[in-house]
């Protein structure tokens, strides 16, 4: 049986999900973190900054490596200009000023700086070696297509291997670069940075530029605008034989911009025969690897890889602190995998001496034979260690109010697990929640798998008794008058404490929230209080503040209507109060209930009363209306001639009847009245308006009438010589100047005259013109001195 358990810790994202790193010695990390199964490793050497590498984890971001090495071209401290995130910048580096990498500038084909190289000889178990990496960059992706191309390279060396070969090869064979690993760079931005399209972008992973919103939800994790998506580095090898390799990186072009390798954890590797693996009955200690006296035992398999044909034989040796026979189980002294066997397995107890020893060890070494023809010992080390006697805490519970839940947990310890709980209340779960109406035990009972021993603890929740909430308030108030300022006061005994008040009307509305409350009222009014402890009970009481003197009330005199300037009397009566009564009018300062106004606009009128009370003052408003009719006409005939009649249109506001006088002695009631005027001059017309209540307004306008004058001019004549119509002239009255000017249909002037007495006898020329129509213009001026033109068209016909 095999038995896991999950340890679940819920954090926020943003802080399981980031790069971490730490700085580590390069032969630690190789040894502890590089290094998988199938392969010794010797002669660790690192060129370069200290502080560009280390140890990284990267669990929950979008690197795709959990863990491992990290190696940079500056630094790996998290100070912005390392690989970790948020992605917040498009140039973060650091130029450490150490000296580039020779074979790094022959691949670059450009200048290198502050390369860092990690180099170290290995001796593989089989015939390949391999291992995980990620190359990332903020050269990308402004610097792609460009010299900028910083440089990686995994070189090795060895038997079977003509010179150094770079094992940093895509799957199809291409060797992984800025500029052959990217999503392209179409526009180029020139000075060496050429537009280019994608290359292998298969293998790419954008990250953004850092000025923009990211390309995927996980870019807030890694600095570096791009990188590579898992790869892994495969070289065949010899078995047994020893190998060289140099990973190296390097800037290329300049020493800004970093870029880095994350090579995952364990991943180098050479396929060993044999893998071991275990798996304990239960893990009492939390740790994966020790083993509880007496409780637990421990299932060993073997699995076979590659071929299983022949049989194969592996001798185990034990050693360590512990005891075979005493401290555990007899262990086998080899397994044998049977041809076509590919798994085999053993068990083994940890056995209950009753001695209390402390940890021991149990070492596991199984020498598998390797494909080289030797012996790739596997170690497997386990523990042992004592049971302590079954312990379990419960905690007990001080209620700050009677109807809250308490929670009580039993911690359990000792033994090994895993444990049996029973509370008093039939629960079984580690927490219950109680709420007891009084002050009660609850008992728990824990056993654990192992000992079987079970151990009681009792937990009291205690809950407290507060007497009933009592409220003393101020004693009910009766005053003879209103607005008489109090303070109303509660005092609380009993109850829980930390209380809370509210004073409020009837409705509900809210006064004030203190243990007092200053109080005016100008009618006989209740007030409540309501007071509340820190556990929610509450308690109501109230005061009645009585006034016994009635309301004083207002009684003002009606709005009235008057002429301007009229005299009227405006007054007000008080009833209610106490006692006599005060007047004072603000717009005079008079101390008498009536007065005498003579407005000339309308007007509101207030006066203040108060009693003898003197703690109030009510307020009165009359209002007095003006009204006027305001007299206005206009004369509506468009021609102001003697003998002619002339309309008058009346436009008065609020006139209710008229009187005309029209300046000629003629007089008119009519609203629109006509009047003929038989004299040429100057009139002035008088309108007076009154309105419903009698008052008046007048208006006055001059109106000048002109001597009568016409001009009939006739349409056709006929100049054959009888003795009826020869000639075209006008009939003219008080007309006192003329020019006369006729036109044929051409525009040639056929005619012209300025005597008062003009005919013409249709010639030109002292010829007869030709029948047809002619075009006259007559400019005149009146005896009054009116100018005008007249244009028209005569017909000549003979």
């Amino acid at each position: 049986m095999k038995l896991i358990w999950i340890i679940a810790f819920f954090l926020p994202f943003s802080l399981m999900s980031q790069l971490v790193t730490s700085p580590q010695g390069a032969a630690s990390l190789v040894q502890n973190t590089l290094l998988g199964p199938g392969v010794t490793v010797s002669n660790i050497n690192f060129s370069g900054s200290s502080a560009s590498i280390g140890k990284f984890t990267a669990n929950g971001t979008n690197l795709g490596i959990n863990s491992g090495i990290v190696i940079t071209t500056g630094t790996i401290a998290n100070n912005g200009n390392g690989p970790q995130g948020p992605n917040n910048s498009s140039n973060s580096g650091f130029d450490n000023n150490y000296p580039g990498f020779s074979a790094l500038t022959a691949q670059a084909g450009a200048t290198t700086y502050n390369a860092s190289i990690l180099e170290f000889d290995f001796i593989p178990y089989s015939d390949t070696v391999r291992f995980k990496y990620v190359f990332g960059s903020e050269e990308y992706p402004e610097y792609v297509c460009s010299q900028f191309n910083d440089a990686f390279a995994f070189f090795i060396s060895g038997p079977g291997i003509p010179g150094a070969q770079n094992m940093a090869k895509l799957p199809n064979g291409a060797t992984v670069t800025i500029n052959n690993v990217n999503n392209g760079n179409p526009g180029g931005t020139g000075s060496g940075i050429n537009a280019c399209g994608a290359s292998n972008s298969a293998y790419f992973v954008n990250n953004g530029n850092g000025n923009q919103a990211p390309y995927n939800g996980s870019s807030n994790y890694i600095q570096y605008d791009g990188f590579t998506k898992v790869l892994e580095a495969v070289s065949k090898v010899q078995c047994g034989q020893t190998y060289h390799l140099i990973i190296a990186i390097a800037d290329a072009g300049d020493g800004i911009f970093d870029s880095g390798i994350f090579l995952e954890a364990n991943s180098l590797t050479s396929k060993v025969p044999v893998e071991v693996d275990y798996v304990m009955s239960f893990d009492a200690f939390n740790d994966g690897v020790t083993m509880a006296e007496g409780c637990v035992n421990t299932t060993v398999t073997l699995t076979r890889n590659g071929s299983t044909a022949a049989s194969m034989n592996v001798p185990i040796t034990v050693g360590g602190t512990a005891i075979e026979g005493v401290d555990y189980s007899n262990i086998p002294n080899s397994v044998t995998f049977a041809p076509g066997q590919s798994t085999v397995q053993f068990n083994f107890n940890a056995l209950a001496d009753g001695l209390t020893e402390g940890v021991e060890t149990v070492d596991l070494i199984f020498a598998v034979p390797d494909p080289c023809g030797g012996s790739n010992p596997l170690e497997l080390n386990l523990k042992i260690n004592d049971i302590q006697p079954v312990q379990v805490t419960v905690n007990s519970v001080d209620k700050l109010c009677p109807q809250d839940p308490a929670e009580l947990t039993a911690i359990p310890s000792g033994g090994s697990g895993p444990y049996s709980i029973l509370w008093s209340t039939g629960e079984t779960t580690a927490s219950i929640t109680v709420n007891p109406p009084a002050t009660q035990n609850y008992t728990v009972s824990v056993t654990d798998a192992c000992l079987n021993q079970t151990v009681n603890a009792v937990a009291t929740v205690t809950v407290p008794i507060y007497q009933p909430i009592g409220l003393v308030t101020t004693p009910d108030i009766t005053e003879i008058c209103p607005y008489v300022p109090k303070e109303l006061t509660v005092q609380v005994t009993g109850g829980a404490g930390n209380f809370t008040y509210s004073w409020h009307l009837a409705n509900g509305t809210v006064l004030g929230t203190n243990d007092t409350l200053n109080v005016i009222p100008s009618t006989s009014t209740m007030y409540y209080v309501e007071v509340t402890d820190q556990c929610g009970v509450s308690s109501i009481d109230s005061v009645l503040y009585i006034i016994t003197s009635p309301p004083l009330v207002l009684t003002m005199s009606p709005n009235q209507l008057i002429c301007p300037g009229d005299t009227v009397p405006i007054s007000v009566t008080a009833t209610g109060g106490y006692g006599q009564y005060f007047y004072e009018w603000f717009h005079s300062g008079e101390t008498t209930s009536q007065v005498f106004v003579h407005p000339y606009t309308t007007t509101s009128y207030t006066v203040s009363v108060s009693d003898e009370c003197q703690t109030f003052t009510v307020e009165g408003t009359t209002t007095v209306n003006v009204i006027q009719p305001i007299a206005d006409f206009v004369i509506s005939s468009h021609t102001l001639f003697e003998d002619l009649p002339i309309t008058f249109q009346n436009l008065t506001i609020g006139g209710n009847t008229y009187v005309w006088e029209f300046g000629d002695g003629q007089t008119s009631t009519m609203v629109h009245p006509n009047n003929t005027y038989d004299v040429p001059g100057t009139y002035y017309v008088t309108l007076i308006a009154t309105n419903s209540i009698g008052c008046k307004d007048t208006v006055v306008k001059p109106i000048t009438i002109q001597e009568e004058y016409w001009i009939y001019v006739p349409n056709t004549f006929t100049p054959d010589g009888n003795q009826f119509n020869n000639t075209f002239k006008a009939s003219m009255i008080n007309i006192k100047e003329t020019e006369v000017t006729i036109y044929d249909r051409w525009g040639l002037q056929v005619f012209y005259s300025t005597s008062i007495r003009w005919e013409w006898d249709g010639t030109y020329k002292d010829l007869l013109v030709p029948d047809g129509t002619y075009t006259y213009k007559i400019k005149y001026v009146s005896r009054s001195n009116i100018a005008d033109v007249l244009i028209g068209h005569v017909n000549v016909l003979k």
